[in-house]
This record gives structure tokens, sequence and C-alpha cells, in this order.
């Protein structure tokens, strides 16, 4: 009798000892992407509420899973057994729960919100065309620190674009002067163009302020730079914090604003180098 509990007491070990071991071989629930297969790291998952679905599988856990969703007036899915695919309903914050039967879970916070696309400003510069106009001390020199002072953002500043439709075409501009928090708001819209003479592919932005006097500008935004402004013949460029390199940049044609006071003027771009954040 003895003999047979301590065998029955071994079993009871061997089968806790292994029970355990499959548990820890399953590992923690996780989400990896359906397209990309790229893991959440953080529990956090931002959607558009333009998608039409944000898809991804789930890994680790026992395989039987169930999911609780916090708020479908926010965020619905469909789950077809291999593939979890998020829908957007509306603007919000709201948390989903993956879990098994063996006791793992996953939660992951979901936020939809609109679209943006954020840029600091690096520094800014102006480039200038003209003939008649004095060089070296003269009216260019002049000319040049005018444009960079007279810019509505100064090095620091940012730019924040947030887009109110699925085409990414219009939306509202905060411009943060400075680095402290406040801004100036208005609307934009925004358009594919190419330059004239190299076919440069850039985005127009033609954006109204809000305020009494519906401060009105026109950008050229280039994605990509690779390095300042250049100096071509008749133009100059000077930059306020020394020659930047940052990864886009926006062109302001401001030659109206400056034509009256300087004759001699043909073009001149306010320049905006910027680095585009995440």
């Amino acid at each position: 009798m003895k003999r047979t509990h301590f065998f029955h007491g071994i079993l009871l070990i061997v089968l806790i000892l292994s029970f355990m071991a499959c548990k820890d071989d399953h590992g923690p629930i996780y989400l990896v992407s359906a397209t990309d297969h790229q893991q959440i790291t953080d529990g956090k998952l931002e959607i558009s509420p333009f998608s039409k679905g944000e898809k991804f599988l789930i890994r680790g856990g026992e395989g039987n899973y169930t999911i609780k969703n916090e708020n479908k007036e926010i965020v619905d899915y469909r789950y077809d057994g291999d593939t979890l695919t998020f829908i957007p309903v509306s603007i919000g914050e709201t948390s989903t729960l993956i879990a098994d039967r063996s006791g793992n879970s996953y939660t992951l916070t979901i936020l939809v919100n609109n679209p943006q696309s954020n840029y600091r400003v690096e520094s800014i510069s102006a480039e200038v065309e003209g003939d008649n106009l004095t060089k070296g001390e003269g009216e260019e020199a002049e000319l040049l620190a005018r444009i960079a002072e007279d810019a509505p953002v100064q090095s620091g500043g940012r730019l924040l674009f947030t887009y109110s439709d699925a085409s990414l075409s219009y939306g509202d501009l905060k411009i943060f002067p400075n680095y402290t928090g406040s801004y100036q708001i208005g609307l934009f819209e925004r358009t594919l163009k190419y330059t004239e003479d190299t076919g440069e592919p850039y985005q127009q932005i033609q954006t109204e302020m809000a305020g009494s006097t519906k401060r009105t500008y026109t950008f050229m935004l280039f994605e990509n730079e690779t390095s300042s402004t250049q100096t071509t013949d008749n133009t100059s460029s000077t930059n306020e914090e020394g020659a930047a390199t940052t990864n886009c940049f926006i062109k302001e044609e401001v030659t109206a604003q400056y034509k009256g006071e300087f004759s001699g003027l043909t073009k001149a771009y306010r320049i905006y180098h910027l680095t585009k954040l995440p």
C-alpha cells in the first residue's frame, strides 16, 4: 500500500511538472501584423478612422483564444480563428483583452484618431532672385535677413497637419511659433504638384488661418531633403543657424510681400528646413 501511494505521488509530481512545462512552452500572448509581421511591443495601437481594418495574427498562449472588446462603439473586431481585424467605428480610445484557457492574457489599448503629419522647424533660410539687387551688405543681405525674421514660425516651432479625409487632402493646420505650447490654427487643402523645371513632386498646401486677418499661406512641401539649399546664379541663400541637413523642407513664395520695397526683386522664397516627427 505504501509503495502504491509512493508511485501515485511520483506520477502526480510528473504530471504537474509536465503541465507547467507545457504552459511555459506556449509563452505569453502577443500580436503581429498580418502584412509585415511586426510585433506590437508597447501594447498600443493607433488606427485612422478612415481605415477599412487593421489585420493581426495572435501568437503565443495555448491557442484557444477568447476576445473581449471594451467598447464596440469605438472599435469593432472580426476574428476568423486565424486573423484578428480591428475596425474603427468612431474617434476615441478603448481596449481589447485576448485570453486563453491556460490563464495567459494580453491587453491592447487602441486609439482611433485622425492621421497627422508633425514637422519640427530646424532652421529657416531665404532665397532671392533679381539682377538689380545690390550684393554683399546691400539690399540682398537686408532682404534675406528680413524674410527669415518675418516667418510665422521660428526654429524649434512646429507645423502640425491633422487630416479630416481619407485622401489626406484636407484638414486643419496648427502653427506653433516656438517651443511654447501656444499655436495659431487654420484650414488647409493639399494637392500633389510637380516643379516645372525638373518635374520633382511636391505637395502644394493652401492655408487660411483663423482670426480677423484671415492670413493665407501657400506652402510647397518637399520630402526627403538631404542638404541645405544651394546658391545658383542670381540666387542667394542664408541660414539663421548655419547649413542644416534635414529630411524635408517647405518653400513659401513671398515675392509679392517684398517686391514693393525692393524693386529689383523678381523671386523670393522663405524656406523652412524640417524634421518629420513620428
